[in-house]
């Protein structure tokens, strides 16, 4: 990451992000690529932090981890990180479009992407049944061994899946777990906490950053680091904070390059300079700008 390694007493950094939904991460016309960037300025070399979000991936493997993990999973934690669950994500990923078509597949990331939300009228009535309708009218003929075995296990889930959404209509409050900017913002927090005693965030102004959605990642981090402290995530309008201008810039450009390198034509050269600032548990199918 080029950075020092020096510990301080206290650090700030500035976050913004690029590609960010604000509903369904996998539906038509949304990025990709959701990049959520964050800074400690002066000078800007060495002192940068990416973190990218494969949206459709994010959308799989917290549906997997959820349904197939075997423990509760918070808002606040990168999916695909489970050395059991992420192969199965993977499998999806990887072979559903070609087994499925691209129309199929494309209804069931919506569908899998639904199946959590909860806070919004437009979502469809009876997500759950849904879901799980699609997935028994999956072709097993076409599907690789791997792809068949995962769909396989999902057809039994449904009481987890409908105990999980009863637990979010109940308590509206609970982290989400389809907001990508909640395990960004986390992962930036317990990476630059690893360089001060104490850190404070400004962040541009997204209603997603409630403050009890805040005070989980802060608690996250005073759990993994004793002894230290998030003492504030400061909202702020953008428009009036040069700092959070500068990592918005380099929020757009990661996801324009991560984006490219999803599509099989990014620039090598380009590429080279921003991989060094990328975070190495991106929620990421491949190796994360390369």
């Amino acid at each position: 990451m080029g950075q020092d390694v020096i510990m301080r007493r206290h650090i700030e950094i500035a976050c913004d992000e690029s590609g960010f939904s604000g509903g369904n991460l996998v539906g038509g016309g949304h990025s990709p690529v959701f990049a959520h960037a964050s800074i400690r300025v002066s000078p800007i070399h060495g002192k940068t932090y990416v973190h990218l979000t494969d949206t459709r991936f994010f959308v799989l493997a917290r549906m997997i981890d959820v349904l197939l993990g075997g423990q509760p999973v918070s808002g606040i934690t990168s999916p695909g990180r489970d050395a059991r669950t992420r192969p199965m994500a993977l499998a999806l990923y990887r072979s559903g479009e070609r087994a499925y078509g691209t129309g199929r597949w494309q209804e069931f990331l919506n569908l899998s992407a639904n199946l959590f939300r909860t806070n919004n009228r437009w979502l469809p009535k009876t997500p759950v049944q849904t879901f799980y309708a699609a997935v028994d009218s999956m072709p097993e003929s076409s599907a690789a061994a791997d792809l068949r075995e995962v769909m396989d296990l999902l057809r039994s889930t449904r009481p987890i899946a409908e105990a999980t959404r009863a637990s979010y209509l109940e308590n509206p409050k609970l982290t989400p777990l389809m907001e990508p900017l909640l395990p960004a913002l986390n992962r930036t927090v317990q990476h630059w906490g690893s360089y001060a005693q104490t850190i404070s965030v400004i962040h541009d102004e997204q209603s997603a950053l409630t403050p009890e959605r805040i005070a989980d990642i802060a608690t996250a981090y005073a759990a993994s680091h004793p002894g230290r402290q998030l003492t504030d995530i400061r909202l702020v309008d953008s428009s009036r904070e040069p700092r959070v201008q500068i990592a918005d810039f380099v929020a757009g450009i990661a996801r324009r390059l991560a984006s490219d390198q999803l599509q099989d034509h990014a620039d090598p050269e380009i590429s080279a300079l921003l991989s060094p600032l990328v975070d190495h548990e991106s929620v990421w199918a491949r190796a994360a700008i390369t």
